[in-house]
């Protein structure tokens, strides 16, 4: 073989391999930060979420009010120890749920984007669930997070953060004087310590409907971000709280039927939408804690609702699942007999 030929031949192989090699040096320098910035903001940020929707669920359904009820028998100012408990974890949660979004490698990951928009609507929604309580708007829930989580210096991969104790967070509530003390004493605050002490003392917790969606929400956000991360938090399966959003709206089953149906995308008709305002909202929040579901769109004007969903499930067991999800807005007055869905 021409000596020239193979000159050039091995030249190439040589520069061939040095861009594969340059690639593969970079591809590993790119996971080496991205594992970097998980262990410094999404694994703290997943503990949190899991400690949260933890406390919620056993809240709502396995009555651990009744045990600070037999404790605290008498109010405290400014507050029970449990209710600042629950105000400590969702200000962690707040606190480093923007972190994440902020230095962590989702900051552009459109699911997680779509989930996080969720809990914020969840969270500083008016019309959707009734009271007050528990409802922090994005600048709430931005002061109450870094009450939580505060900087302390920097890292080659970004700011580095910690945070401060429950301890230290009930003695700024307590203290009139804290630099915080107008957070704290903000009707925000002050109406979602008020609802789980009303609640210890017996009465019906406020704001309930609000923290049983937010609590299926970050069940969801778990099984995401742990998937991704290649690690769980806990053991078995996570329960979702039951979502008694039924109670505000008499929607029968025989009012829905599925007009259109691929592997995929289902439309569903429901007339109902055309004279109730509020049943969309119901609807897309019922919706959109199912799983499997990408794309709820609801139209009032026609009356439909369009569901994108993973092939990933079979049409009929997403069906079964979809129409299950439905049947809880049905009154419990109804007789099952009288129930029915047209299927066209």
């Amino acid at each position: 073989m021409n000596p020239t030929i193979i000159s050039v031949v091995s030249a190439m192989a040589a520069a061939a391999w040095s861009v594969l090699t340059w690639q593969t040096e970079q591809k590993k320098a790119r996971q080496l930060k991205r594992d970097e910035m998980s262990a410094q903001y999404v694994n703290t940020f997943i503990l949190a979420t899991q400690e949260l929707q933890r406390k919620l669920f056993k809240i709502l359904e396995q009555d651990e009010l009744s045990y600070y009820r037999s404790k605290d028998k008498q109010p405290i100012d400014p507050a029970s120890p449990f209710a600042i408990e629950i105000l400590y974890d969702m200000s962690n949660f707040f606190g480093w749920g923007l972190l994440t979004f902020r230095f962590g490698p989702y900051t552009r990951d459109s699911h997680m984007i779509a989930m996080m928009a969720q809990v914020g609507e969840v969270l500083d929604s008016r019309s959707r669930f009734s009271g007050d309580a528990f409802r922090f708007t994005l600048s709430d829930r931005v002061a109450l997070g870094e009450a939580v989580v505060r900087r302390v210096g920097e890292t080659p991969v970004g700011p580095a953060f910690i945070t401060v104790s429950r301890f230290k967070f009930a003695e700024e509530i307590a203290n009139e004087h804290s630099e915080r003390a107008a957070l704290f004493r903000s009707d925000e605050v002050r109406c979602a310590l008020s609802a789980i002490d009303r609640a210890i003392q017996g009465e019906p917790l406020e704001g309930r409907d609000r923290l049983s969606v937010l609590q299926n929400l970050l069940v969801e956000m778990l099984a995401y971000l742990e998937k991704e991360e290649g690690f769980r938090t806990a053991y078995g399966e996570r329960r979702k709280a039951l979502v008694h959003l039924s109670e505000a709206h008499p929607l029968r089953r025989g009012d829905i039927s599925v007009v259109h149906h691929i592997p995929g995308r289902i439309r569903l008709s429901v007339p109902e939408l055309r004279v109730d305002e509020r049943l969309a909202s119901l609807l897309q929040a019922r919706l959109q804690l199912l799983n499997h579901v990408r794309d709820v769109r609801i139209n009032r004007n026609a009356a439909s609702v369009v569901i994108v969903y993973s092939t990933d499930v079979s049409e009929s067991e997403f069906l079964n699942a979809l129409m299950k999800s439905l049947c809880e807005y049905e009154p419990a007055v109804q007789e099952k007999k009288s129930r029915k869905v047209l299927l066209r």
